[in-house]
């Protein structure tokens, strides 16, 4: 686990609630009270209990400090802002090792090792003669090290701040100390002395001074100098830091710690960019399966017919075709099916027996007592079964044009699990995402997948839409009726005859996946299912993913655009991030990883058609975590047909080379001769092998 990610978990623990963590190139730690927002730079060779510190210090204001505007009230308006850090970081720090005594560790090696590096930049200098709220800043972060004096009327102040409890107590100790400061400063400001023994003429210039202009030292009030100064509320410079000529508004030792904190972080480390899922407006990106059915009946009759009006009765000869083909697949595919669902059946009994559990009730059983000679074993016995989970299915289809020449062997197997999950009551929808369906929707300029534009949020393409094309809500007739309605889409895609809207298109997987985030919450609360399963068929990677940012235009004027997502880019949902470290799969791979860790009952596999010479991209991208080496992984394509594996983002991957995809299991004979006959059946068996070696796997995903 990196770094950064371990110290996003502890600042989270310390603060114990969901902050958001974010390592940027900034010059030192923050944190936004308003937006819960922990900001940490990106720190080169620095020892983990620095960072620990540093953490849990930016900690303490997550839980300790006000988001209050103190500034722009009257009592302490003019108050130095470093003097009101150099007391809250005393109170915050102090907390955090009253709430977390472990820290205290990392607090004291901490600071030991910046003052070793002379971080405060003190080493060639006298603390005692440094300026109250420096010596006060040293005090209590580094005071172990030195023997720092305070008078008395100091060392009051000291240990009331040691005590302080409040952010209130930080503001009118703040002051105090700021007003003590200002009088030291003026008693150790020497008064100009009037010229003695002079003379117009001598080179000296005279000095005119009237009794009223003479001023007793401590006759002036503390703000005296200041008050002559115009202060603006909007100026935060000037709160802050004061007009002073010798800086006594500041802390001298407080800007060294920053500046060489600043030096400490690594200069050369890529800057990230945060972004952000949207949230999409479902009812907006999603074609009902209902319109998707009506839609294509009324191609295939009414449309196609006033189309091609004179050959009305070939069209005809087709839909008859195409219904006659749908039917032998389905009369064909049913052994396979039935042998899915004796499969789930005795994977679900051998569930059921592994989480039962057999115990004594101490009641006799009549039944044995004839035995109690030979037999100690004469009590009655409960069997207590645990419920299972029971689970759901999301098929996500991709409808892009490079599945043009694998739809079709993909279609059947989706129908095959379909109709598996319709025998065993399990409910699914099939979604296939695309950019063509918003043809399908009548006011769709109205239509906008995000509910807003937000900065950083991940774009979603205007014409993205994900066609509802199968439901298990459906009627037995619906059902049937749609699955013929697909089966004669699929056949017209390659020849331009498709419904307006179903045509192939690019390949928005990873916006599909923006959008299953919440269809999953949706369907399990509809379902009221437990375990959602996700399964992506598809044979490639997605098309390129933009976020939202601000650019200036030629006119000098903002515009809103979007730019794409490179690497080093980290997406932040919900207080968590995962980064992309590369283009293409790592995004998909990041994307998965958030809708995971925000769904926790879900599972997301993926059905990977790999054609051609793939299979060594697919194992460099997702599969060297699971295979030694390319080879390992070859032979159980050999072997199998196909493979399958685990890993960081999707739960389990299936690799089928679209050459066993596309062949048909059933025995083909070219002529009577001996070895044509033995090679056919050597091939139906090896098709046979490698579709029962997926759906077994499916199989015990979901049983």
């Amino acid at each position: 686990m990196a770094t950064t990610e371990i110290q996003g978990m502890l600042a989270r623990l310390l603060a114990t609630e969901n902050l958001i963590v974010e390592h940027r190139q900034v010059s030192t730690a923050s944190f936004d009270i308003d937006g819960r927002v922990l900001t940490l730079p990106i720190w080169d060779n620095v020892p983990a209990y620095v960072y620990d510190m540093l953490v849990a210090h930016e900690v303490g204001h997550a839980l300790f400090t006000e988001l209050r505007d103190w500034k722009r009230e009257d009592k302490y308006r003019k108050v130095p802002g470093d003097y009101v850090n150099v007391v809250e970081d005393a109170r915050i720090e102090k907390l955090m090792k009253k709430r977390y005594p472990g820290m205290n560790r990392d607090f004291f090696k901490g600071y030991r090792y910046l003052n070793d590096k002379d971080f405060f930049e003190i080493s060639q200098k006298d603390v005692n003669q440094l300026s109250f709220i420096d010596r006060v800043n040293l005090y209590f972060k580094v005071g172990t090290f030195y023997d720092i004096d305070f008078n008395d009327r100091e060392n009051e102040l000291v240990t009331s701040i040691s005590n302080a409890e409040t952010f209130e107590e930080v503001l009118d100790l703040s002051l105090a100390c700021y007003l003590l400061s200002k009088e030291q400063q003026q008693e150790s400001t020497p008064m100009p002395q009037p010229p003695q023994n002079s003379a117009p003429g001598d080179g000296e210039t005279t000095m005119d001074q009237s009794p009223e202009d003479e001023q007793e030292p401590g006759d002036s009030d503390a703000f005296s100098d200041v008050e002559s100064e115009e202060y603006d509320d909007d100026d935060t410079e000037a709160c802050n830091d004061g007009n002073v000529e010798e800086n006594d508004d500041e802390s001298a030792t407080q800007k060294a710690y920053d500046k060489n904190l600043e030096d400490l972080r690594n200069q050369h480390a890529k800057r990230p960019v945060y972004v952000t899922m949207p949230d999409v407006v479902l009812e907006n990106v999603i074609v009902p399966v209902d319109k998707i059915k009506a839609h294509v009946e009324d191609h295939f009759g009414r449309v196609l017919a006033q189309k091609y009006s004179d050959r009305e009765d070939v069209i005809q000869q087709w839909n008859e075709q195409k219904r006659t083909e749908f039917k032998q697949f389905k009369t064909s595919a049913q052994r396979d099916v039935n042998l899915l669902v004796k499969e789930f059946e005795m994977r679900k009994s051998a569930d059921a027996y592994a989480r039962t559990t057999v115990s004594r009730t101490g009641v006799l059983d009549t039944g044995k007592l004839h035995s109690y000679k030979y037999n100690e074993d004469v009590f009655r016995k409960v069997a207590t079964t645990t419920d299972g989970k029971n689970h759901s299915l999301l098929f996500v289809l991709d409808w892009s044009g490079s599945m043009a020449d694998e739809m079709l062997p993909t279609i059947k197997q989706l129908f095959q699990l379909v109709w598996f999950c319709r025998k065993v009551n399990i409910p699914f929808e099939v979604y296939a995402f695309t950019n063509e369906a918003w043809k399908m929707q009548e006011d769709y300029e109205s239509r906008k997948p995000v509910k807003e534009w937000k900065l950083h949020d991940i774009k979603i393409q205007d014409t993205f839409r994900l066609m509802n094309l199968i439901s298990s809500n459906m009627k037995t007739k619906d059902f049937e009726d749609q699955l013929l309605n697909v089966w004669k889409v699929v056949h017209t895609l390659r020849n331009m005859l498709s419904p307006l809207g179903m045509e192939l298109s690019g390949t928005p997987i990873n916006e599909s996946l923006v959008c299953m985030n919440q269809i999953v919450k949706k369907f399990q609360q509809q379902t009221k299912t437990q375990k959602c399963n996700v399964v992506y068929l598809t044979d490639g990677e997605g098309n390129e993913l933009g976020y939202n940012v601000i650019r200036m235009g030629y006119d000098d004027r903002e515009r809103k655009c979007h730019i794409p997502v490179r690497h080093n880019t980290v997406i932040r949902h919900k207080s968590k991030t995962f980064n992309i470290d590369g283009m293409g799969p790592s995004v998909t791979d990041a994307l998965v990883r958030a809708i995971k860790r925000d769904n926790n009952n879900c599972n997301i596999v993926s059905f990977r058609i790999l054609h051609g010479s793939e299979m060594s991209n697919f194992y460099r991208w997702y599969a060297t975590d699971s295979y030694e080496n390319y080879d390992q992984m070859r032979s159980e394509l050999k072997k199998h047909g196909s493979v399958s594996f685990t890993s960081n983002g999707f739960d389990k991957w299936f690799g089928i080379p679209n050459r066993n995809l596309c062949e048909d299991d059933t025995l083909d004979v070219t002529s009577s001769e001996k070895k044509d006959v033995s090679k056919a059946f050597r091939k139906m068996f090896k098709n046979k092998k490698s579709n029962k070696y997926i759906t077994k796997q499916f199989v015990e995903m979901v049983a």
